[in-house]
C-alpha cells in the first residue's frame, strides 16, 4: 500500500511544481500522467519559438529512492527519470562519442525538487577523416523550492582536432541563486564563466590560416530591491582577445537599469498567474498577455526608468571607453501607442522612441586604439574618428530647439557601430 499511497502524493505534488512553473510565464505545459503502482509516466511540453520541446518523465514514488547512481534518497515523495530530448543526445553521441544524458529529479515531500544533470567523458575518432574529438564530462545540480533555487554547473570541457584544423573549450562553470521576493519576483545572482575558447585553421586553398584566442570569459547578472525600486545589472567582461593581428583586453561591458518601479511588477505578476492556460485557446491567451504587458510598460514609463551601458577596453595602442545613458519621457505612457488595439503595434518601440526617447553618449579612444588589427590602409581614418569624444549635449535628443538625433547615426559618425538605438531592455 506504501508505494500506492506515496504515488498520489507524488502525483499531487508534481502536478504543484508543473502549475508553479507555468505560472512564472514559462510556456510549460503537462500532456498526461499516467499512474502506475510503483511508478508513473509523465509527458510535458516546453514552448520553444514556434515549436515545442516534449519531455518524457519516469516518475518512481517514494519514499525510497536512488539518483546518480546509487545514492540514497529517503523519505522522499518520488524520484523522476527524464528522457533529454532525442535530437541533443543523438547530436552530442554523433560527434563526442556515446554517452547518455542522465536527468534525475528527486521530490521532496514538501515539494522542493533537486535536479542533478550528468554526462560523462566520451571520445570519438575517425581515422579516415584524421578527427578526434573530446568530451570531458558536465555536471550540474539545479535546487527549486517555492522560495529559492540555486543552481551550479561544471564542464571541464571539450577538444576536436582534425584536418581543418582544431578548436576547443575549457573551465565552463555556471553558477546561480535566487530567492523569490513577495512582489513574486526572483530575485539574486547569476555567472557563466569560461577560462578558455581558441581555434587554429589550416589554410585551404585560398583561404588563409587563421587562429584566435578568447580567455576568462564572465557573464554575470545581478537583481536586486532598493527603496521600492527594481535594479537589474548585467556585465561581460573578457580577459583576452587575440584573432591575428587583433589583440583587446582587458574589455567589460556592462548595462544596469534603474529607477524601475515595484508595484506594476507586482500587479503584472499576479495578473500574469490569472491568465487561463493555453488550452482554453491560445489567441485569447496572447492577447491578454499583450494587454498586460502594455499596463507594465505604460506604468513603468510613468516612473522615468534609465538604461545605462558602460565600455571600457584596452589594447597595444592605449585604452577605450564610454559610457551611454537612454532614458524615455514619461508622455509615452498617455500615447494612444501604447493602447491595445493599437493599428501597428509591430512598430511601437520604434515609434516610442522616435517620439519620446533620448540618449546621452560619451565614448573615448586614442588614436591607435584598433590601429594593430586592421589593414594600413584603414588606419589613418578610423583611428581619426575614434579619439573623438562625443559630450552629453551633442546628444540629448530631449534638449529644446534641438532635432532629435538618432543614436546609431552619431556613433557611427564617430566611428563607432551601434546596431539599434531601440534597445530598451
Amino acid at each position: 500500500m506504501v508505494p500506492a499511497l506515496f504515488g498520489g502524493r507524488a502525483e499531487r505534488v508534481y502536478r504543484d511544481s508543473i502549475a508553479q512553473l507555468g505560472s512564472t510565464g514559462r510556456a510549460l505545459r503537462l500532456d498526461s500522467y499516467h499512474r502506475g503502482w510503483f511508478s508513473s509516466q509523465a509527458t510535458v511540453s516546453l514552448t520553444a519559438g514556434r515549436g515545442a520541446i516534449t519531455f518524457v518523465q519516469h516518475v518512481h514514488h517514494g519514499p525510497l529512492g536512488f539518483y546518480k547512481g546509487w545514492h540514497i534518497a529517503f523519505p522522499v515523495a518520488a524520484v523522476v527519470d527524464t528522457d533529454p530530448p532525442q535530437a541533443l543526445q543523438t547530436n552530442l553521441d554523433r560527434f563526442f562519442g556515446d554517452a547518455p544524458i542522465v536527468i534525475t529529479t528527486v521530490v521532496g515531500l514538501g515539494g522542493a525538487l533537486d535536479t542533478y544533470i550528468t554526462r560523462a567523458s566520451s571520445e570519438r575518432s575517425d581515422a579516415a577523416q584524421k578527427f578526434t574529438a573530446r568530451f570531458h564530462g558536465f555536471d550540474a545540480e539545479i535546487h527549486l523550492s517555492q522560495e529559492a533555487y540555486f543552481v551550479r554547473g561544471d564542464a571541464p570541457g571539450f577538444t576536436a582536432a582534425g584536418g581543418f584544423g582544431e578548436a576547443g573549450m575549457a573551465g565552463l562553470t555556471i553558477r546561480g541563486e535566487s530567492h523569490r521576493h513577495s512582489s513574486g519576483l526572483w530575485l539574486g545572482d547569476k555567472a557563466l564563466k569560461i577560462a578558455r575558447a581558441s581555434y587554429s585553421v589550416v589554410a585551404s586553398g585560398v583561404h588563409p590560416a587563421a587562429s584566435g584566442l578568447v580567455q576568462d570569459i564572465a557573464l554575470a547578472g545581478r537583481s536586486r530591491v532598493n527603496n521600492g525600486r527594481l535594479e537589474v545589472r548585467d556585465s561581460l567582461s573578457i580577459g583576452k582577445i587575440a584573432a591575428g593581428t587583433l589583440i583587446l583586453g582587458p574589455l567589460s561591458l556592462a548595462a544596469e537599469f534603474g529607477n524601475l518601479p515595484l508595484a506594476p511588477i507586482e500587479q503584472f505578476m499576479k495578473a500574469l498567474s490569472s491568465i487561463p492556460q493555453p488550452a482554453s485557446g491560445q489567441p485569447a491567451q496572447a492577447q491578454m498577455l499583450q494587454q498586460k504587458l502594455l499596463e507594465l510598460f505604460a506604468a513603468t514609463i510613468k516612473e522615468s526608468p534609465i538604461l545605462t551601458i558602460e565600455l571600457r577596453a584596452a589594447s597595444p595602442g592605449g585604452d577605450g571607453a564610454g559610457k551611454a545613458t537612454f532614458g524615455i519621457s514619461p508622455d509615452l505612457a498617455n500615447d494612444p501607442l501604447l493602447k491595445p488595439h493599437n493599428p501597428a503595434p509591430k512598430g511601437v518601440v520604434a515609434q516610442a522612441w522616435n517620439k519620446y526617447g533620448h540618449a546621452a553618449v560619451d565614448l573615448a579612444a586614442p588614436p591607435g586604439f584598433l590601429a594593430d588589427g586592421q589593414r594600413p590602409q584603414d588606419q589613418t581614418s578610423s583611428s581619426a574618428a575614434a579619439s573623438r569624444s562625443l559630450q552629453p549635449s551633442q546628444l540629448d535628443s530631449s534638449a529644446p530647439g534641438r532635432d532629435p538625433i538618432p543614436v546609431s547615426a552619431a556613433l557611427h559618425h564617430a566611428g563607432f557601430a551601434l546596431a539599434s538605438p531601440t534597445y530598451l531592455g
